[in-house]
């Protein structure tokens, strides 16, 4: 069965009102139920917290929680105990969780995610208490009479009551004491009387007590160590922290209709009781002696909100928190921040007005009653009052003023009532405020406005008569501020001021409030939009798109702790004064908030806005009070108790391809897998829902994931890998784990996603390169050839045409100026003139045939050879040493590319013979897959410009040497050497200069 989500952990505010109205002495606990219909597990009867965070539940099967969900812990596969359920629980000293089962299942121990059997030999038909006391020895006690008590030391188990004289009867209770003492409480066979026995350290025989034990006693000890007994004669300390006899005694009667009542003390020392039939109860104090005891019991049952009045076991965790498990779920009791005074009604259709006197005491109006708050008191009636609707404000004699429509008005200073006759016209009322000159202003519902002074009553003339008032109070310094839509105005003295609010950016104005800071003179302006500051003249605001949560602020309170609170519609607001004063002078600045709503205690925010006039004020005790829909609630300052435990982070659980494996460290995946979503905990129980989270997958995140409350992360796409997550986590008041929790987990890859595949596909890859090189290589040198073919044609055209037109013509005209001289007689000077044009003509003829026999030929030889004979006819003279040097196997080259090749050659030995005046002139041949012909000297060197240029202008020996280079696909690089001399290297591919190599035959 996969994890149970809780679907309500936070209840209605109903309910939450309904438990703190109606319960006496429950209304500082914040109460929060999840019964079976929120997704809960019901028969809860046992709980226990690990030293991980996580709190453990014994049902029908046992569950883990971590504040969001209950995630039901089953054997695994093929342990052949998966019916055995739990009934006992207990944490070991090396913060393991034990498991005493039912059906002769022994006991188990939750490890590395799973249930383990502790091969208990011969295990009773169920386990009832599991303890360990300090040396390491564990206890279980059976829920009958046989074997009632075993003991394992070490690896061993050994049934030990009748060996260590256990008494007689049923085994209630066991619990260990902070000096190694085992206690035990047994509860008689026939029912009547019970036995309390002890087992000292290295004891061979249990003691008794001198005590009877009534019905199915339980046992506990207090935060001193004091021992405390719980039966049907009630719950008493029988021994206090230094093991002697409680004097005087202090105990507390039965609540009528226990079964069997299981106890446990808070962190402030309160006693918290189940009673297995009739809800649970509470005794605030239970150290202090009362004359009325039976009056400190305070109870809670499921006409409060508890999820039901089968009540089974108690229990606080670390952070503070109170646990009840029931027969239909688990209900949670957490000190409130807020509390709702129970004496004081709502009145939803009137409202409630609020005063506070110069004495510090706190004067409430609801449904035709004031309440007074004393110092450090509860509110008490003092005054009937004729009608529902009364506005009261502060009294500068002393006491508040309280004035009621169409009735009186009234002065009340403590228990003393003074009345005087009401404001004329009987108006409806919006709000009072009394100014430094004790003139008393009005403002009613028309918008008008009235006053009082020792004459009587007054309506306000001049400036004022035209004024519709909203809403008014007082300044620090005792000047009439009043809220007149679209702006606000102050009285200074007879003089108004109007004070334009346009520009400060805050909406619509609604609420005036006097800053209470030491020596403040501030006046804040509240209004839809935001809050807005007056200091002297100068007028600064906060809106809302600054911080959102600062609009509809109803009524502020700043206290002598410098902290500020703001009270408006989604809740109650935390600032430092200081981080106020700053946000509202430096427009970049943050304003850290601490929040409180429903999830804190409060019943109900403020009163709706249509109830005008004060609606807060801090008691002379340090209480901040508030009116809100529910009536008139108080935070007290001094005992917040703010959540200081960082909250343990880990992860539940992987979950991949339909596979999930809890508690993970490192997981192994396997290859194919793409998505991976894995679960995570913060425990801290107070405010789980306020529990936010950063986490990250090193590899895929950047950064820190801001989570906020989820608790979950999903990740796909992934690859194969070596991957680490980590969480970190901060609980309700902000402090933070930021150590969190870490697992690695392995994607394998797979055939596909190898390195031999990569290897492999990496391989075929570079052939196909290579083949598509060599194809390319290829097609490119044939079409060379093929150019060179039809170069060789066109020269070879040009050959015949030379030989059939011109060598022909020329040699028809050779023979008739050869008839024509041999027919002029010798002595004639032109006969000799003409055979001397007609050898010449010869000779014309003979060059003529070898310039035609050289087109018709192509160039063939050996390279080296070739060069060798250009350096020949260059003619380098004597001083100039010539050499040639060869690398490589010889290889035949291509005609085309070999005349080319002797062009380029020619023209580079030309230029260092004319222009370098170079001593030394070297020419290397180097045959690898390419043709490399480098020749250099140590002449003075080319001009790196003209290198760099290609040539010279107007000359085109350099020109013409990298176009035939070119048409080689080659590559033609000329530099100046460093030290001196010029080096030019011409690179020709193999498949472009060589010949082809003729194919091998196939060998048989």
């Amino acid at each position: 069965m996969g994890p149970l989500t809780l679907l309500a952990m936070s209840l209605l505010v109903s309910t939450v009102c309904l438990a703190q109205s109606s319960s006496p002495g429950f209304e500082a606990f914040k109460h929060v139920r999840a019964a079976a219909d929120d997704g809960a597990p019901d028969g809860l009867l046992r709980i226990a917290q690990t030293s991980d965070g996580y709190i453990w539940l014994a049902g029908d099967a046992l569950y883990r929680f971590d504040g969001a969900t209950f995630e039901r812990i089953d054997w695994p596969q093929g342990a052949g105990k998966r019916h055995a359920s739990p009934s006992a629980l207990m944490v070991s000293d090396r913060g393991e969780l034990w498991v005493g089962l039912r059906d002769t299942g022994g006991v188990a121990v939750y490890r590395q995610g799973a249930l383990r059997d502790m091969h208990m030999p011969d295990p009773p038909r169920g386990l009832a208490v599991l303890a360990q006391t300090p040396d390491g020895t564990l206890w279980a006690s059976s829920m009958s009479l046989d074997k009632r008590l075993l003991r394992r030391r070490g690896d061993q188990w050994e049934r030990v009551d009748e060996t260590l004289g256990l008494p007689r009867g049923y085994i209630m209770d066991l619990i260990p004491g902070r000096d190694g003492r085992l206690w035990v409480a047994l509860s008689a066979e026939n029912g009547e009387s019970g036995t309390l026995a002890f087992l000292d350290p290295h004891a061979t025989r249990f003691q008794t007590m001198p005590v009877t034990l009534s019905g199915r006693p339980k046992i506990a000890l207090d935060p001193h160590g004091a021992l405390w007994i719980s039966d049907a004669g009630g719950v008493r300390m029988f021994l206090d922290a230094s093991g002697k006899r409680a004097q005087p005694t202090i105990g507390f009667p039965p609540v009528p209709g226990v079964t069997r009542a299981a106890i446990a003390f808070d962190r402030n020392g309160g006693l918290w009781g189940t009673t297995g039939s009739v809800g649970i109860f509470y005794i605030a104090n239970p150290h202090a002696p009362s004359a009325r005891p039976a009056a400190q019991v305070s109870r809670f049952g499921a006409a409060n909100g508890l999820t039901s009045d089968t009540s089974y076991a108690p229990f606080v965790d670390r952070e503070g928190n109170v646990w009840i498990t029931t027969e239909s779920g688990i209900d949670q009791f957490r000190r409130a921040a807020a509390q709702q005074d129970p004496a004081v009604p709502p009145d939803p259709e009137h409202g409630l007005s609020m005063a506070r006197a110069r004495d510090g005491s706190i004067y409430v109006g609801s449904r035709r009653t004031v309440f007074r708050v004393p110092l450090n008191g509860r509110a008490a009636p003092v005054l009937t009052l004729r009608t529902d609707e009364i506005s009261m404000c502060s009294a500068r004699a002393g006491g508040v003023w309280g004035i009621e429509p169409k009735g009186q008005l009234i002065l009340l200073q403590g228990a003393r009532v003074q009345r005087f006759p009401g404001y004329p016209g009987g108006e409806a009322r919006i709000a009072c405020a009394e100014d430094a000159s004790g003139r008393l202003w009005l403002a009613v519902a028309s918008g008008a406005l009235l006053w009082r002074d020792a004459s009587g009553w007054h309506r306000a003339g001049g400036a004022l008569a035209k004024l519709n008032v909203w809403d008014l109070t007082t300044t620090q310094a005792g000047e009439l501020a009043l809220v007149i839509p679209p702006d606000i105005a102050i009285l200074h003295g007879g003089r108004l001021e109007t004070i334009s609010l346009k520009q400060a950016g805050i909406g619509t104005p609604w609420a005036l409030m006097a800053g209470h800071g030491l020596g403040s003179q501030d006046l804040f302006i509240s209004g839809s939009a935001g809050l807005a500051r007056m200091r002297g003249s100068q007028l600064r605001h906060l809106d809302e798109r600054r911080f959102p949560w600062i609009t509809w602020v109803r009524t502020l309170q700043q206290t002598t702790d410098g902290k500020t609170w703001l009270f408006s519609r989604p809740g109650v607001y935390e600032v430092a004064t200081a981080d106020l004063n700053r946000a509202f002078d430096d427009p970049r600045a943050p304003l850290p908030v601490t929040k409180f709503d429903a999830l804190d205690g409060l019943a109900s925010t403020v009163q709706q806005g249509g109830f005008m006039g004060q609606q807060s004020a801090v008691g002379a005790d340090g209480r901040l009070w508030f009116l809100n829909r529910q009536g008139a609630a108080f935070f007290d300052p001094a005992k917040l108790q703010p959540n200081k435990v960082p909250p343990p982070v880990t992860i539940r659980s992987l979950e991949s391809n339909g596979g999930i494996w809890r508690d993970p460290a490192h997981v192994t995946l396997p290859g194919g897998t793409r998505t991976v979503n894995i679960a995570y905990a913060g425990l801290s129980f107070t405010v789980p829902q306020r529990v936010q989270f950063l986490y990250r997958l090193q590899g895929v995140d950047d950064a820190w994931v801001d989570a906020g409350a989820r608790r979950t992360a999903s990740y796909t796409n992934l690859g194969p890998g070596r991957y680490r997550f980590q969480v970190i986590a901060r609980n309700s008041d902000g402090v933070w784990n930021r150590v969190g929790a870490t697992m690695t987990f392995e994607i394998q890859p797979t055939f596909v996603q190898s390195w031999p595949f990569k290897l492999i596909c990496a391989a075929l890859l570079l052939a196909l390169l290579w083949l598509a090189y060599s194809l390319r290589l290829r097609t490119v040198a044939n079409r060379i050839r093929m150019r060179m073919a039809e170069r060789a044609e066109e020269r070879e055209r040009i050959a015949r045409e030379l030989h059939d037109t011109l060598l022909q013509s020329v040699q028809s005209l050779t023979l008739r100026f050869q008839l024509a001289a041999d027919d002029l007689p010798e002595e004639m000077p032109v006969r000799a003139s003409l055979i001397t044009a007609i050898d010449i003509a010869d000779k014309v003829i003979a060059e003529g045939r070898d310039r035609v026999r050289a087109l018709r030929q192509q160039q063939a030889g050996d390279l080296q050879q070739i060069i060798c004979d250009l350096i020949a006819r260059i003619g380098f003279g004597a001083e100039v040493v010539t050499a040639t040097a060869l690398e490589g196997e010889v290889r035949l080259l291509d005609p085309a590319a070999l005349d080319e090749i002797t062009r380029i050659a020619g023209e580079a030995l030309f230029n260092i013979h004319c222009h370098a005046e170079a001593t030394q002139v070297t020419v290397e041949l180097h045959y690898g897959a390419n043709l490399q012909i480098r020749f250099a000297d140590n002449g003075h060197g080319i001009d790196p410009e003209i290198a760099r240029a290609g040539g010279k202008a107007g000359h085109y020996g350099l020109l013409g040497m990298s176009e035939r280079a070119q048409r080689l696909r080659g590559r033609l690089a000329i530099r100046r050497l460093p030290d001196r001399g010029t080096e030019v290297v011409l690179t020709v591919p193999g498949a472009i200069a060589y010949k082809p190599r003729a194919p091998r035959p196939w060998s048989s």
